[in-house]
């Protein structure tokens, strides 16, 4: 079995986690390992790790809607609930629920490895339209 190619984001290959395969409509983005500098004291996923691959899931989500304006989209808003401590390997999944023009607002859940929900988010993303670096990649 061949190795993922590394994730399109800096910051996504820095804690470890990429987009992996997902159903129609959904994104997953994994992280597989949660090493000691993205831990908290209890010892769990730091908030912010959550919350960085809720946002990255929801966004991308955004940008890989059928017909969206641009594959790239940012975050204008995001509510997030944290329901219980993340340990382990982390999926985190993302979906589109209503895009206009210029807007998207998406869902996001984050699970642990026995499939339990860690943490869900809601937020609003605006299309980028401007260059990115991931227009210099293709």
């Amino acid at each position: 079995m061949s190795a993922a190619p590394p994730d399109r984001s800096a910051f996504m290959r820095l804690i470890g986690a990429a987009q992996v395969p997902a159903p129609p409509g959904k994104v997953h983005v994994r992280l597989p390992q949660l090493r000691e500098d993205l831990l908290n004291q209890l010892p769990a996923a730091h908030g912010g790790v959550i919350m960085t691959l809720l946002d990255s899931v929801m966004s991308r989500a955004a940008g890989q809607l059928p017909g969206a304006p641009s594959q790239t989209a940012v975050t204008v808003e995001m509510t997030s609930r944290f329901h219980r401590p993340g340990r382990g390997a982390l999926l985190a999944e993302g979906w589109v629920v209503h895009a206009t023009r210029s807007l998207c607002s998406c869902a996001g859940q984050l699970l642990d490895e026995e499939g339990k929900l860690v943490a869900t988010a809601s937020g609003t993303f605006k299309y980028w339209l401007a260059p990115t670096t991931l227009n210099s990649a293709e």
